[in-house]
């Protein structure tokens, strides 16, 4: 049963695994005197930087900074939660896990998830014999053969064919044993009209079964065999489907993109398909929507380049550009592959073969170099369709993480559309600021640059009236947004003092001009909350300005749903001390590696996987 791994039986797979053996797997090592060491997988690189220690049984890399032990190594290769790196380290050598029982709840989720993976298995082995097999599926044979395909591409992806009937699937599960109400949770069969039964949705079909990361099937979708419409449909999002999360081929495909250190991201399934099977097997697939912000970050655990595909109509730039700037805001260079019209890579490779499309990989341009190109096309001749064209450009080019490739576009504008490059220099950084007010999260202040002076006397520590202020006082504190607004909320007494001390107290402040205030705050708050008078005449000079603002932040903003206002701050809070005491392990570690530090590498070890 899935649960909670006891500390002894974890302990037992870390010292049962092989860390030299689980690596090679995924990277030529080599030994160098007490260590092994090969090309980073975790990032591009031409000389070896990337360590692993048998003795303590720990990698680290040089280059990336990248390091830990075997469970962090399968999870971040693999994509995987520290539980599930657990298991699958168990299972590779002979560990029987010991878990603890589920809550009742947990256990009625678990259950329906493994019911529903288990609908899916039979409903794939069902679809793959009709195709294999089964005389009705003589047409999706026929068809898959005029496409290039035999029964080896359909028994690698366990392609398979939907009979032409009204609920044949649906009988067959029932068969089985399986529910109705199953079926439909996952859209595999829907409700009919007019008092007609439950029909099955994929219906004179080649069926796709979709995989997540761990090689379960959970979804599937279904190509017309002519050319009626549509020509795809996808299976509806469920408790183990969520399609802005998942890409067609990425469990085919992860370890060769790993090593590649790029991702050919293609719109269709047979597109993904034929650059498979003509040696480009670092190739996925969208199943059926754009590209989400999460596929861009599962893409980024493997690659440093995303290499786009698609369509070379109107739509399928628009889709490219779209894709362009979802990479772009996640740190990932985009490139394009340009075909000619009419043309999609599986089309492509069956007319020109591998070597043609290799050298059209060779060459593929940068997606802000095409979107500069076309943008300035469109605008044809006319100077304000010039301006709005560069103003459009500049806006994308502003959200690049690299300067350096800010400035090299902007000379590229500037010689492209006969704009001063001062002019465009000034635009951007505008586009820039509006680029960062509209990426604002909880990692950014609330409070002004400066805060205003006090409207009513405040007398100080030593009696002196402060209220005297000329001007603005300079803001000192650049503490997080979480910290200001939790400050807010106990200064407002809309929060009191026993959930913050029960959710970490002083420990969820960073800053210390915030843990500073957090600490007199905390000290002085009674049950009927904080006053401001009393509560002055405690703070340091330098505070009683910034205490002052933080009194009078807009209280409309906590009106309403304080509860989830606070749980946000402290999820957030809880993210940042994570990650700072990540950071300090990190360092650690090196200092570890470096003979420095003394702790023993089993508690180091423990510590980095606990924070992991």
């Amino acid at each position: 049963m899935i649960g909670q791994i006891s500390e002894g039986k974890i302990n037992e797979v870390r010292e049962q695994t092989d860390i030299i053996e689980l690596i090679s797997q995924y990277v030529s090592l080599k030994r160098s005197g007490a260590n092994h060491t090969g090309l980073c997988p975790f990032h591009s690189e031409k000389s070896p930087s990337f360590s692993v220690n048998s003795a303590r049984q720990f990698f680290h890399c040089f280059g990336c900074g990248v390091g830990g032990d075997a469970f962090s190594f399968l999870m971040k290769t693999e994509g995987l939660a520290f539980p599930d790196a657990v298991r699958r380290l168990a299972e590779r050598v002979g560990i029987e896990l010991e878990e603890r029982s589920l809550s009742p709840e947990e256990e009625l989720q678990e259950r329906q998830r493994e019911r529903l993976y288990r609908v899916n298995e039979v409903t794939a082995a069902y679809f793959h014999q009709l195709l294999m097999e089964n005389p009705a599926g003589e047409p999706a044979r026929k068809y898959m053969k005029t496409r290039g395909y035999g029964r080896k591409a359909a028994g690698e992806y366990q392609i398979g064919f939907a009979l032409d009937s009204w609920d044949g699937l649906k009988k067959h599960l029932e068969e089985q044993g399986f529910a109705t109400d199953d079926m439909r949770t996952l859209g595999l069969i829907r409700q009919g009209k007019q008092g007609r039964g439950d029909y099955d949705l994929f219906r004179g079909r080649l069926i796709f079964p979709v995989y997540d990361l761990s090689g379960r099937i959970i979804a599937f979708a279904g190509r017309i065999l002519d050319d009626g419409k549509p020509k795809y449909i996808n299976s509806p999002e469920s408790p183990i489907y969520h399609k802005g999360r998942i890409l067609f081929g990425l469990y085919q495909a992860r370890q060769a993109m790993r090593q590649k250190g790029e991702v050919l991201l293609v719109e269709g399934y047979f597109d993904q398909l034929a650059l498979y099977r003509a040696g480009f097997p670092q190739v996925v697939a969208t199943c059926g929507t754009a590209l989400t912000a999460d596929h861009a970050r599962l893409l980024k655990r493997y690659v440093q380049r995303v290499v786009l595909l698609f369509d070379q109509d109107a739509a399928g730039k628009k889709a490219t550009f779209k894709a362009m700037t979802v990479l772009q805001e996640e740190g990932v260079p985009a490139a394009v592959i340009e075909l000619p019209n009419g043309e999609d890579p599986d089309s492509f490779i069956q007319g020109e073969g591998a070597e043609a499309f290799r050298l059209r990989l060779e060459k593929a341009r940068s997606a802000m170099d095409l979107f500069m190109e076309d943008v300035l096309a469109e605008a044809g001749g006319g100077i304000e369709q010039k301006v709005r064209a560069a103003e459009q450009i500049v806006d994308k080019i502003s959200g690049l993480n690299s300067e350096l490739e800010q400035d090299l576009y902007l000379k590229d504008l500037a010689q492209r559309s006969g704009i001063d490059l001062d002019q465009l220099k000034q635009v951007n950084k505008k586009s820039m600021v509006r680029e960062q007010q509209k990426r604002k999260t909880y990692s950014e202040p609330l409070l002004t640059e400066s805060y205003p002076q006090p409207e009513a006397p405040f007398p100080g520590v030593d009696g002196v009236d402060r209220s005297g202020f000329t001007g603005r006082v300079e803001a000192k504190a650049n503490w997080s947004r979480s910290e200001e607004t939790l400050l807010c909320l106990l200064l407002q007494n809309h929060v009191n003092r026993e959930k913050i001390i029960a959710a970490g107290g002083l420990d969820l402040f960073n800053h210390p001009t915030a843990r500073d205030i957090a600490q007199i705050l905390l000290d002085n708050s009674t049950d009927s909350g904080l006053e401001m008078e009393s509560l002055v005449k405690k703070l340091d000079p330098d505070k009683v300005p910034v205490v002052i603002a933080l009194s009078r932040c807009d209280q409309g903003q906590f009106s309403e749903n304080v509860d989830a206002i606070f749980a946000d701050c402290l999820k957030s809070l809880q993210q940042e001390r994570n990650k700072r005491q990540r950071g300090e392990s990190i360092d650690r570690i090196r200092q570890f590696e470096q003979g420095k530090e003394t702790i023993n590498s089993n508690d180091l070890l423990k510590e980095f996987t606990n924070l992991k």
